[in-house]
């Protein structure tokens, strides 16, 4: 990610329009100010591709296009995960991929920098729909999934998450398309087809964080990657060799340090992905890079009497981890979630931190805002050669001085819900009643037989409040 996002909530808008407000503001008036020129242009040009498009109907590529829509058409609309209306197969996985990330308590995995279950389980949660699937079978669906991205991950390293790719948006399409192939039983030729169909969709900007976009990055991805594996299994082609090639994805989302494909394969072990790099999971609603600090605050707070005896707050963090997570007083809840200084002054204020608290009453709450706003930063650079790796060699510390001049301080080194600290079955079930979701489901299903019919389970009919009203 390009430049520091430190105080973006408060920036004042510059005077100079950018490009998408000039193009706006010039194609919202009711006169373009065009000649009949360029509109006989825009009617030619119209002819031209239509008749493209009808000579073009019989091709094979628009035969395999229009079989993998169809495929979702035949088969109906199914219900995104958490109810509401029905929507299409790659219209549901869209949807429960947006879903999954809105609150940005989905978990991650630390090869890739990517939220690697959101966009893989949303597509598989809409196909499993129709296309009947057993525990055992969504769950090899989901670890195809994981080590696609995974290995991927360490092919590009840390480097292309740090120029400014959304890795969740880069990886996520293929890692998706591979394990949606994996639930359809396409063939070898037709999974390797639908991963380097998805390359084609590889895309997001780690900038649109503090942005709706940012979450409807995971539900493109799982579109993006539903789409690929349908047209894989209409036999579709792509190039299976774009992934070291000339001008292909290292060379275009790599970086000078991005050992590529080839050599990531010298040492890629297949099946080993979970072990080698453990899914990382959330104790709370926001940004990876807060997780650590959430703690140290909470620990810290227990140490201080009264709020009104600090003198002052500083957090020492790796730079690269603040340009993500750097909103200072936000301004709405995508930017609290991105915003290290709110997670803290919160954990610091209330002793622990809660969904709720990313609602308009948390961030808005002015004792918060005061608090998010004084915080220092001690922001320092990654070693050299540093993987990115939320870890012991890239530490936070919160250092609290009161007015009496003693300092408490808190360093953070390994991160909640990673390997290290992993998340206790106690933990996975308070998330589940913070959520909102059944218990008693989760934990059958966590002792099911692995032939169980996934939708025998229950969970995909569980709804949200903001649906079950309605549905009563």
């Amino acid at each position: 990610m390009q430049g520091n996002t430190q105080g973006a909530s408060t920036m004042a808008k510059p005077n100079v329009l950018n490009f998408s407000e000039r193009l706006a503001e010039w194609a919202t008036q009711d006169d373009l100010g065009v000649g009949q020129h360029v509109r006989d242009q825009a009617r030619f040009t119209l002819i031209d591709t239509i008749s493209c498009m009808v000579l073009g109907a019989g091709e094979r590529q628009a035969v395999a296009a229009s079989d993998a829509m169809l495929f979702g058409l035949r088969q109906g609309s199914v219900l995104p995960v958490g109810g509401g209306d029905m929507l299409s197969i790659t219209g549901a996985a869209l949807a429960n991929g947006a879903r999954a990330a809105a609150l940005d308590f989905d978990d991650y995995e630390l090869s890739g920098s990517s939220h690697a279950s959101a966009p893989v389980l949303s597509a598989l949660l809409s196909l499993a729909h129709k296309v009947p699937m057993t525990i055992d079978q969504i769950s090899d669906a989901w670890i195809v999934g994981y080590e696609t991205i995974i290995w991927m991950g360490k092919a590009l390293g840390y480097g292309h998450y740090d120029v400014g790719w959304h890795s969740t948006s880069t990886l996520g399409p293929i890692g998706t398309a591979a394990a949606v192939s994996k639930a359809l039983g396409l063939s070898s030729r037709q999974m390797s087809n639908a991963m380097a169909l998805a390359a084609s969709s590889s895309s997001g900007l780690l900038t649109q964080i503090g942005y709706d976009a940012k979450a409807l990055h995971t539900g493109l991805a799982a579109e993006a990657g539903m789409r690929a594996a349908l047209l894989g299994r209409a036999d579709a082609t792509g190039n299976c060799n774009l992934w070291d090639s000339e001008y292909g994805f290292t060379k275009v989302y790599g970086t000078p340090e991005s050992i590529g494909f080839r050599e990531m394969m010298k040492t890629m072990e297949l099946g080993q992905a979970v072990n080698q790099y453990p899914v990382v999971r959330k104790l709370w609603p926001s940004c990876a890079y807060t997780q650590r600090p959430i703690q140290g605050a909470i620990a810290l707070s227990r140490q201080i009497q009264r709020m009104s005896d600090v003198a002052s707050v500083t957090v020492r963090m790796p730079a690269p981890f603040h340009r993500v997570a750097g909103f200072g007083v936000p301004g709405n809840d995508a930017e609290a979630r991105f915003s290290v200084r709110y997670c803290i002054a919160t954990g610091l204020l209330e002793g622990r931190v809660t969904p709720a608290d990313f609602g308009p009453e948390g961030f808005r709450n002015p004792e918060r805002r005061a608090l998010a706003g004084s915080i220092k930063l001690d922001l320092y650079d990654l070693p050299k050669g540093d993987s990115g790796d939320i870890g012991p060699g890239t530490p936070e510390k919160i250092t609290v001085e009161l007015d009496s001049g003693r300092v408490i301080e808190e360093e953070m080194t390994f991160v909640p819900g990673g390997a290290s600290l992993p998340m206790s079955d106690s933990d996975l079930m308070e998330k589940v009643t913070a959520c909102g979701c059944s218990v008693a489901l989760a934990e059958a299903y966590l002792e099911a037989d692995g032939s169980t019919a996934l939708m025998d389970t229950g969970l995909l009919h569980q709804m949200s409040p903001a649906f079950a009203a309605a549905a009563e």
